[in-house]
C-alpha cells in the first residue's frame, strides 16, 4: 500500500485541493476528518466536522475512540486498499492517525505551502475564520446522508483525465455544529415569515394558520398548519414541501430535515 499525507495548517485549504492530489496521483482513498472515502462515497468513518465541540472534533480527526479505529482498520483492509491520501493539520497528526490505522510508512510528503500561495492560503484562513466555512471532497448528496450543519453550494470540479475524457467532481462547504453554535442563529420569527410568504405563492392556499419549528442537532423539523381553497392542491402538497424546503435551505442555510403539511380544512 502507498501511503500519501497531505499536510497545511488548519484552514489553509486542503481538504479543497484533496481531490486534485488524489486524481493526479492515482490514489483511490483519502482519510479527511475521521472518515474514509472512496470516489465520490463515505466508506466508514465519524467525520470530525459532525461533532459538536471543537474537542469531539479533534479526537474523531486522530481516531482517538478504540471503536471507531477498528471500524476503520476493518475497512481498510476489507476493501484492500492500495492508494490513501492522509490529511491532517501537522506531521505528528498525521504519523499518529497512520500508526492508529497500522498503515505502512508514508510513501510520499505533500506541504501545503507546496502546492498554494501564501494568499491562496491566507483567503482560506479568512473564509473559516469569518464564516466558519469547512469543504468536504464529497458531493452535496452524499454529505447530507451523514452530516448535520450549515450547507452552502457546491463546488464543481472539471479534470482529464489519461484519455483526455473530462470528469466532474463535487466539493461540499458546510458550517459544523461546533463553527455556528453561539455564533450563528436563525430566530424562529424570520423563518415563519419566509414559510408565510412562500405559501402565499400557492394559489389553492387559503390560509396558514400556524407554523412550528422545532430545531435538534441534524437541522429544523417545520409543521405547517393550513387552510385550502380546493380539493384538488391535495395532489400538489408533495410539491409544496420541496420547494419550502429548498427555499429555507437556499435562504437560511440551515439544514431542514422534514417539511409537514397538516391541511385543517378545504373553504
Amino acid at each position: 500500500m502507498k501511503v500519501y499525507a497531505l499536510c497545511g495548517p488548519s484552514g489553509t485549504g486542503k481538504s479543497y485541493r484533496a481531490l486534485n492530489i488524489a486524481y493526479e496521483n492515482d490514489i483511490d482513498y483519502i482519510i479527511d476528518d475521521g472518515i474514509l472515502i472512496h470516489k465520490n462515497c463515505i466508506i466508514t468513518g465519524i467525520s470530525a466536522k459532525n461533532a459538536s465541540t471543537k474537542m469531539e472534533a479533534v479526537k474523531r480527526a486522530i481516531f482517538e475512540n478504540s471503536e471507531h479505529r477498528s471500524k476503520m482498520i476493518e475497512s481498510i483492509k476489507e476493501n484492500d486498499v492500495q492508494s490513501i491520501l492522509i490529511i491532517g493539520t501537522s506531521w505528528k497528526m498525521i504519523n499518529r492517525i497512520r500508526n492508529r490505522l497500522e498503515l505502512p510508512d508514508i510513501y510520499k510528503n505533500i506541504n501545503m505551502e507546496d502546492i498554494a500561495t501564501k494568499e491562496e492560503m491566507d483567503d482560506a484562513r479568512k473564509s473559516r475564520m469569518e464564516k466558519g466555512i469547512h469543504i468536504i471532497p464529497l458531493p452535496t448528496f452524499e454529505v447530507k446522508k451523514h452530516f448535520s450543519g450549515l450547507f452552502t453550494n457546491p463546488i464543481k470540479l472539471l479534470f482529464k483525465d489519461k484519455n483526455s475524457d473530462i470528469k466532474e467532481f463535487e466539493k461540499t462547504l458546510i458550517r459544523p455544529t461546533f463553527s455556528y453554535m453561539g455564533k450563528y442563529y436563525i430566530s424562529q420569527k424570520a423563518i415563519r415569515q419566509i414559510v408565510t410568504y412562500e405559501m402565499t405563492k400557492f394559489e389553492g392556499v387559503y390560509q396558514v394558520l400556524s407554523i412550528d419549528i422545532k430545531y435538534n442537532k441534524s437541522g429544523i423539523k417545520v409543521d405547517i398548519k393550513v387552510r385550502l381553497k380546493t380539493f384538488r392542491i391535495l395532489k400538489q402538497c408533495e410539491s409544496i414541501q420541496e420547494k419550502i424546503m429548498n427555499i429555507l435551505e437556499f435562504t437560511t442555510l440551515l439544514s431542514v430535515n422534514s417539511i409537514n403539511i397538516h391541511v385543517v380544512d378545504i373553504c
